[in-house]
């Protein structure tokens, strides 16, 4: 049996017995000292070894041939003989009387021929990896100092990969055979786990935690299981919507029992909580307006959701070009699950101004136009909006003013409401194809022989073509003014009540010889008699119960308020990836309130966003709108190529359905390219509506009082120009019935 003196109590009591029982053997040999001269050693040699070349240990001898015998430097050669380490024991040296002097023999025993190294215990780390940090090897005598030095390496070892200070030494004990030169290395790599206890502040219980750890009763404990374990308690928090704070803990030193290799575990476990919010970054925005925003504040618990919804109400303000939320240590040293949250924003360009000109041709073009506007949302860093607007041209004007101001006075409760005021006026003149009505070949001509009265409709059936060289001139105004005031409900939920009064003319007319052939309009005052006697011209061009037929041209007073019940979870207003909007808003116009219509406009809307693979999101909207009572002509729902991509008409409606499906994929980093695929179906309805009544015709019968629908299909895309400070600008390439048709706009589509 051999092993480091400095470990095993067994070996080291057999190796000083040893050098105890050579040192009294040469004492007692040895002459005492007397005056005569000591004698000369005649010859130094070495026996018993077999495998240490005799050079090596002659080389650590003091004894020379030709000097004097000295007791002493014999016994220094014994050690030293000893210290090369490739030596159970040293036999007394043999003296003896020579001619001339005395011959020296030194007397070893030389350690086992290593055949073969074995580990045992070792259950983490296998025992190739052992063996390599080893020197000593198979074929090599056993040397006591270089195996002093692998124990040393071994520790390091354990000691480097998470299993230090546990035990005294992880070579246990060993065995080597003197027969067979087999060496058995004992391991005890760390102590076994009798309990893990759960302290600090978790504030979630042991028994949700107690299972994701890789250290459990009965397991080997090592910094790093302990490492694992954290990053297991990372995600289990992180499941739970909250963020670990601090995680602290190993073995316990009261609980080490030695004797048994065992101790018990403690890890101290903190849910990260507020200790401070900090704004950096903002130069114009005030402080207060970028703290109204947060829900996170000091003394509360982050959670995951909590900080996700900070971010995306401030990126929903459009005061930042960035938000950049950091956790960083809080304002007690002492306690590291306490943090700061710190959010350092980089402001944006809030104010735009405006002049341009332009022009767009078509039957629904604009023509030559020009515009002058500006506009700000956070006035002064105060978070309040203005804007002015001024468009001329030569089919359109548009003037208006608004002022928006979301949170009023600076109490809690005050700040639930939000205020917006809209000054405006407006005109619009647009062009529609016109789609002839089929008489009866045996209707009567025109009195006198005149022109034989055509009539024709603006609603016409899948296949019907348009009127060459004609169409319908549908002139609209209004000017008024909007005062919206809203209430949050919760941080996702708001509710609004509005108020809107206005004056409106509306008029849709057609050249002779064509005509709206209609009957038993609608009549707020007398329609505008038609040129040929008992037919008359709708305001519209269609008659029916569900539209307020008007003079063509004369102002009305259009009055109503508007109720509005809005949620909104997504997670980025410009190109969201999930959560989704929700709203219902309904508008009531009666005489009660100053109004010359009697009516009820509803819409019910919602979306919804989907994370797909490779960052693909998907996104479903769905939109109803009903109405009752007669509506003025420019309140009916409208879909324009905003909403059916594929088409360049508009389409009229007091009832509408739209169902919208998109996938959306980003081609450069922030969604500043994206990539889109899509499909559109619209069905809209006027209630009551025949576009004809005389009974000797051939009409379409129910068209369109009853649902029509169009579909289309496309591609499109969206990119950004920071340099406009305009985000979401969207081109798309839509095919519907009649071919295809390209769209733009500035923002998603929903």
């Amino acid at each position: 049996m051999i092993y480091s003196l400095w470990r095993a109590p067994r070996a080291l009591v057999r190796c000083a017995g040893c050098l105890l029982a050579v040192s009294l053997i040469v004492a007692l040999l040895l002459p005492p000292a007397a005056a005569a001269p000591a004698p000369i050693i005649v010859s130094v040699d070495v026996s018993g070894n077999v495998h240490v070349p005799t050079d090596r240990i002659l080389a650590v001898v003091q004894a020379r041939p030709g000097e004097r015998y000295d007791p002493r430097v014999v016994q220094a050669d014994l050690r030293n003989i000893f210290a090369l380490g490739f030596f159970a024991q040293a036999a007394p040296p043999l003296i003896r009387q020579r001619p001339g002097g005395i011959a020296i023999t030194y007397r070893v025993i030389e350690n086992p021929v290593i055949t073969r190294i074995t580990f045992t215990g070792n259950a983490h780390v296998p025992s190739d990896s052992l063996t390599a940090l080893m020197d000593t090897s198979v074929g090599q005598v056993l040397n006591s100092n270089t195996f002093h030095q692998d124990v040393l390496k071994i520790n390091s070892y354990y000691d480097r990969i998470g299993y230090g200070g546990q035990v005294p030494t992880h070579v246990r004990d060993l065995n080597i055979d003197p027969r067979t030169g087999a060496l058995t290395l004992v391991i005890q790599e760390g102590l076994t786990v009798n309990q893990v206890l759960i302290a600090g502040d978790p504030l979630l219980p042991p028994t949700l935690i107690l299972p994701v750890l890789t250290v459990k009763q009965g397991t080997t404990y090592s910094d790093d299981a302990r490492d694992k374990d954290i990053e297991a308690v990372k995600k289990l928090y992180d499941k739970y919507d909250l963020i670990l704070g601090d995680f602290e803990g190993g073995i316990d030193p009261s609980s080490i029992d030695l004797k048994a290799g065992t101790a018990n575990v403690r890890y101290d476990i903190h849910a990260a909580k507020v200790g401070a919010v900090q704004i950096t970054g903002n130069t114009r925005t005030k402080d207060e307006v970028i703290r109204r925003e947060l829900r996170l504040r000091p003394g509360m618990y982050i959670t995951n959701s909590g900080l996700r919804r900070d971010y995306e109400r401030l990126q929903a303000t459009q005061f930042f070009s960035k938000v950049d939320p950091q956790v960083k240590p809080g304002p007690d040293p002492k306690n590291p699950a306490v943090v700061t949250i710190d959010w350092n924003v980089t402001e944006q360009r809030t104010g735009t101004a405006t002049i341009g000109a332009g022009y767009t041709g078509g039957l629904n073009g604009q023509g030559l136009y020009g515009t002058l506007s500006f506009s700000n949302s956070n006035l002064n860093g105060t978070g309040n909006g203005a804007s002015i607007q001024l468009e001329r041209g030569s089919n359109t004007y548009v003037g208006s003013a608004s002022l928006t101001i979301p949170y009023l006075g600076k109490t809690p409760q005050s700040q639930k409401y939000s205020l917006g005021v809209t000054l405006f006026t407006n005109g619009q003149t647009n062009f529609y194809p016109v789609y002839s009505i089929a008489t009866n070949p045996f209707a009567t001509p025109a009195p006198g022989g005149g022109v034989i009265p055509i009539p024709v409709t603006l609603f016409p059936t899948l296949g019907q073509q348009p009127v060459g060289g004609i169409s319908a001139t549908s002139v609209a105004k209004s000017a008024g003014a909007n005062v919206t005031l809203g209430r949050r409900l919760t941080d996702y939920a708001r509710a609004s009540f509005g108020v809107a009064v206005q004056r409106v003319s509306t008029s849709t007319t057609v050249p002779v010889p064509y005509f709206f052939q209609s009957g038993n309009p609608n009549i707020l005052v007398g329609p505008t008699p038609n040129p040929f006697g008992n037919q008359n011209n709708g305001s519209f061009g269609i008659t029916a119960p569900s539209i307020a037929n008007i003079n063509t041209g004369i102002p009305y007073k259009l009055n109503f308020v508007t109720l509005g019940l809005a949620t909104d979870t997504r997670d980025d207003v410009f190109n969201p990836h999930r959560g989704g909007t929700s709203s219902f808003g309904t508008e009531i116009s009666a005489p009660g309130i100053g109004s010359d219509f009697r009516y009820s406009k509803s819409t019910l809307d919602g979306t919804r966003f989907f994370p797909f693979r490779n960052g693909i999101t998907i996104g479903v909207h769905g939109q109803l709108g009903f109405s009752t009572g007669a509506l003025p002509p420019n309140s009916l729902f409208t879909f324009s190529d905003q909403q059916l991509r594929g088409y360049n008409s508009i389409f009229y409606g007091t009832d509408t359905v739209l169902g919208q499906i998109e996938a959306r994929k980003p081609i450069l980093a922030g969604g500043k390219l994206v990539l889109a695929a899509f499909v559109d179906e619209g069905g809209y309805r006027i209630r009551g509506a025949q576009p004809l009544l005389d009974p000797f015709t051939n009409r379409i019968v129910g068209f369109p009082g009853n649902w029509s629908y169009r579909g289309d299909f496309g591609v499109g895309i969206r990119f950004d120009l920071p340099q406009l400070n305009l985000r979401t600008i969207r081109v798309d390439i839509a095919h519907g019935v009649n071919g295809t048709h390209t769209s733009f706009g500035i923002g998603q589509s929903f």
